[in-house]
C-alpha cells in the first residue's frame, strides 16, 4: 500500500487521472469504437519529387574511396538475404521471417500474433508469444535501407532489390488492414516504418525504378497513421514522453508534409511541428544528456531531429529552427565526450534495445561515428573524422559535398556533465584511457537502477561494461537482471535495490545523488560522489564512491557504506565479454583484453585481499552476462565481492595491467607497475 500511494504521489492527480482513464477505455474495449478513415482513391505523391535524401549515384560516387570493398559485399550479402525474408534485426541478428513473409510472426519462439484481433487487445497474447520487439523489428523495415543502399552500391542487384521492397511494402499493408494487428499498436513504429519506406522510394527512384504505384499505397497508408497518431498521442504526452514522443510528433509533421491538401493536415503540422520544438528543449537537458539516460537512444532522437530539419529545408526553411539546433550542439559535445577513439564506440550505459532506425552506414551498431560525423556536419559545418565508411550517413542526409568541411578532430579531456550526472574521467597522457562515471539525482522516470556506475576502458576495449538491456517483454528474470543496481559495476546493501523496481518500465523512490568532487588531483583526475537510495531502509544507508583515474591507466574505486547497525555490502563488477582468469579467493579477475592483460582486484581498508566469486554466464539465477544488442546476450566475467560490518564498509577495487601490485602503509597506498609507481592516500577521497 505505501509503494501504490507513493506512485500516486509520483504521477501526480493529473497523471493519476489519466492512467485510470486510459486503462478503462483499453480494457472496456471503447478504443475499438475508434472512427475508421474513409476510403483515400486517389492519394497525392507529389512528396516524391522533394524528398530530402541525397541522389545515390552523387553517394556512390563520394564514397568510392572509403566505403572498403568487404562493407559493400557484407552489405549485399544482407540485402540478398532481405529479399527471400531473412531481416538483419538489431543491426546484429538475423530472424527468419519466412518466403512470403509472415508480418506476425515471432522469429525466437516461432508464435504469431493474431492478425484479426484490434490494436487494443493484441498484446493479450504476450505470454504465449514472447516480446513483441522481435516482430515489430522486421515491420520497422531496417531492410529498406539494406535493400536500397545495397542496390546504390552494386547496380546489378538493383532490379531483385527494388522487386523484394515493393513486395514487401505491399505485403505489409494487406495483412496489417487498419485497425488489426500488432502493428497499430504503437505509432513510433509506424513513423519509423514510414521513413524507411521514404527513403528507399528515394532512392529507387533515383536509379530509376518506377515507383509512382507504390508511392500511392505509402501516401495512402500515411494519412492512416497520421489520424491514428493524433488520436492516441496523450498517451505518448502523459506515459512516454521521450524518444517515442518525438518519432509520434515527427510522423504527423512528415505526413502533413506529404498530403497538405488533406482536411486535417493544418492540425497534424501545427501540432508536429509544437511538440517537436518543446521536446528539443524538455528532452535535451542543459548540459547535453538526454531524457531517457541512454546513448543508444540520444542516438536514436538524435536522427529524428536531423532528418526532421532535412525535411524542412526540403520545403524551404533556410536553417535549422534554433531550439532544435541548440539541442543538437550540446548533444554533440556529450556524446563525443563519452566516446572511445579507437572504436567510435560510447559505453553501453542506459537501455540499449538495438535501438538504430536510419541503418546509414555500414559500420557496427556500437560505432557512433556516423550520427556525429553527420551530427557535427550539420550544426556546426566540421568533421570530426578522417573520411571512412562513417561518411556514409552525412553523405545520404546532407549531400556528398558536406563532406569537403574541414576536419576539426574533437580534444578528449576529462569532462563533467554535473547537471545530469555524468562523469568522464581520461588519462592525460593516452585518450582511450577512461572511466565514465555515473552520478547524479533521477530527473525523470527513465533510467536504470545504476547509480554511482563505473565503465572502464583501456585501448579501445570495455574491460569494465554495463550489461545492457537484452529483453523487455520476456521473463521477468532477465529483464530484472538487466534492469537492477545487482548487475551493474556498483555496490548493493542488505539485498536491496536503489530504487523499487514496480511495474516492468517504472521505478518509484528516484534516487537522489551528489557530486562532491571532480577534477585534477597530482598525477591523475578523480571524481567522488554519493548517493541516498538505501536511506529509506532500516539503518539510512549512504553510498559513497570515489573513482580516481591515474595518467598511466590505472584506475583505483574506493567504495564506503555507512549507516547505523549491522549491514552487508556487495561490490559487483561486470568486465567485458573476452577471455578471462578467475582468482576468486583473492578477489580478483584478469580479463585478457586484445592489447594486454588487465587485473581487477578488490581489497579491504587496510590492504587486504577481500575474498569474492568470479561467475560466467549463469542463468539461475542469472548473472555474468552483457548485452550489446537486443534478445542477445554474452558471457562475460562477473566479480563480486561481500562485506558485513557494524559500521562503515569500505572496498578498495585497483585495476590495471596484470603486473599491478599493491602495498599499504598506515594511510599511504603504493601502487607499482613496471612503468610507474604511485602513492596516494586513497582512503581520504571517502573520508565521511
Amino acid at each position: 500500500m505505501r509503494d501504490q500511494l507513493q506512485e500516486l504521489r509520483e504521477l501526480g492527480p493529473a497523471g493519476t487521472a489519466f492512467r485510470v482513464a486510459w486503462e478503462l477505455r483499453l480494457r472496456s474495449g471503447l478504443a475499438r469504437h475508434d472512427p475508421t478513415p474513409a476510403p483515400d482513391p486517389a492519394p497525392a505523391i507529389a512528396w516524391r519529387e522533394r524528398l530530402p535524401w541525397a541522389h545515390p549515384t552523387d553517394v556512390a560516387a563520394a564514397l568510392e574511396g572509403s566505403l572498403p570493398k568487404t562493407a559493400r559485399r557484407d552489405l549485399a550479402a544482407v540485402a540478398d538475404r532481405a529479399t527471400r525474408g531473412v531481416i538483419r534485426c538489431f543491426s546484429r541478428w538475423d530472424g527468419d521471417y519466412g518466403d512470403p513473409f509472415d508480418w506476425h510472426r515471432n522469429p525466437v519462439s516461432g508464435e504469431r500474433w493474431n492478425p484479426s484481433l484490434h490494436w487494443s487487445e493484441v498484446l493479450r497474447d504476450a505470454p504465449r508469444v514472447g516480446d513483441v520487439k522481435l516482430a515489430w523489428e522486421a515491420a520497422r523495415f531496417p531492410q529498406a535501407y539494406h535493400l536500397a543502399r545495397a542496390a546504390t552500391f552494386d547496380a546489378p542487384m538493383r532490379d531483385a532489390c527494388w522487386t523484394a521492397f515493393d513486395a514487401q511494402v505491399r505485403g505489409f499493408l494487406a495483412a496489417s488492414p487498419f485497425p488489426l494487428g500488432i502493428h497499430w499498436f504503437s505509432n513510433q513504429e509506424a513513423t519509423i516504418r514510414l521513413h524507411a519506406w521514404l527513403f528507399a522510394l528515394s532512392v529507387f527512384a533515383g536509379l530509376g525504378c518506377d515507383t509512382a504505384s507504390l508511392a500511392a499505397e505509402v501516401s495512402r497508408n500515411a494519412a492512416v497513421v497520421a489520424g491514428h497518431t493524433l488520436r492516441e498521442l496523450p498517451y505518448a504526452q502523459r506515459a512516454v514522453y521521450n524518444n517515442h514522443l518525438v518519432a509520434e510528433a515527427f510522423g504527423l509533421w512528415t505526413i502533413a508534409w506529404m498530403r497538405p491538401e488533406l482536411p486535417d493536415a493544418t492540425e497534424w503540422s501545427a501540432t508536429g511541428r509544437r511538440i517537436l520544438d518543446d521536446e528539443a528543449a524538455k528532452q535535451f537537458y542543459g548540459d547535453g544528456a538526454y531524457l531517457n539516460l541512454s546513448h543508444t537512444y540520444h542516438r536514436v532522437v538524435v536522427q529524428d531531429y536531423l532528418l526532421a530539419a532535412r525535411f524542412a529545408r526540403a520545403d524551404g526553411a533556410a536553417t535549422m529552427p534554433a531550439p532544435w539546433a541548440r539541442a543538437l550542439e550540446r548533444s554533440l559535445d556529450f556524446l563525443v565526450a563519452h566516446q572511445d577513439p579507437a572504436t567510435g564506440a560510447l559505453p553501453n550505459h542506459g537501455a540499449n534495445d538495438g535501438s538504430l532506425p536510419r541503418v546509414l552506414s555500414t559500420c557496427a551498431y556500437e560505432d557512433f561515428r556516423p550520427a556525429l560525423q553527420a551530427l557535427s556536419l550539420a550544426v556546426r559545418g566540421e568533421r570530426l573524422y578522417e573520411p571512412g565508411p562513417w561518411d556514409e550517413e552525412a553523405a545520404w542526409l546532407l549531400g556528398p559535398r558536406a563532406l569537403e568541411a574541414p576536419l576539426r578532430a574533437p580534444g578528449r579531456r576529462s569532462v563533467s556533465f554535473a547537471e545530469t550526472g555524468y562523469h568522464v574521467l581520461r588519462s592525460a597522457t593516452d585518450e582511450g584511457a577512461f572511466a565514465a562515471f555515473r552520478c547524479g539525482s533521477m530527473r525523470d522516470r527513465f533510467g536504470q537502477m545504476d547509480m554511482l556506475h563505473v565503465d572502464a576502458w583501456w585501448g579501445g576495449a570495455n574491460v569494465l561494461a554495463d550489461g545492457g538491456t537484452y529483453l523487455y517483454n520476456a521473463e521477468h528474470r532477465w529483464h530484472d537482471h538487466f534492469l537492477r543496481s545487482e548487475s551493474h559495476n556498483t555496490v548493493t546493501v542488505d539485498g536491496r535495490e536503489q530504487m523499487l523496481h514496480f511495474r516492468r518500465f517504472k521505478f518509484l523512490y528516484w534516487t537522489r545523488a551528489r557530486l562532491l568532487r571532480f577534477g585534477r588531483d597530482g598525477d591523475g583526475t578523480v571524481a567522488v560522489g554519493e548517493h541516498d537510495g538505501f536511506a529509506r531502509h532500516p539503518g539510512g544507508c549512504v553510498h559513497r564512491r570515489s573513482v580516481r583515474l591515474f595518467d598511466d591507466g590505472v584506475l583505483v574505486v574506493v567504495d564506503r557504506v555507512r549507516g547505523e547497525g549491522t549491514h552487508t555490502a556487495r561490490l559487483h563488477w561486470l568486465g567485458g565479454a573476452m577471455p578471462f582468469t578467475a582468482d576468486a579467493d583473492r578477489g580478483a579477475m584478469v580479463l585478457h583484453a586484445p592489447k594486454g592483460d588487465v587485473r581487477v582486484a578488490v581489497y579491504d581498508r587496510f590492504g587486504a585481499s577481500r575474498a569474492g566469486t568470479v561467475v560466467c554466464g549463469r542463468d539461475d539465477p542469472p548473472r555474468g552476462w552483457i548485452a550489446r544488442s537486443y534478445a542477445v546476450k554474452e558471457p562475460a566475467p562477473s566479480l563480486a565481492v561481500e562485506g558485513t560490518a557494524d559500521g562503515d564498509i569500505v572496498f578498495v577495487t585497483v585495476a590495471g595491467p596484470a603486473d599491478l601490485a599493491v602495498a599499504v602503509d598506515g594511510a599511504t597506498w603504493t601502487l607499482r607497475t613496471a612503468r610507474s609507481t604511485r602513492r596516494a592516500a586513497l582512503l581520504e577521497d571517502v573520508a565521511p
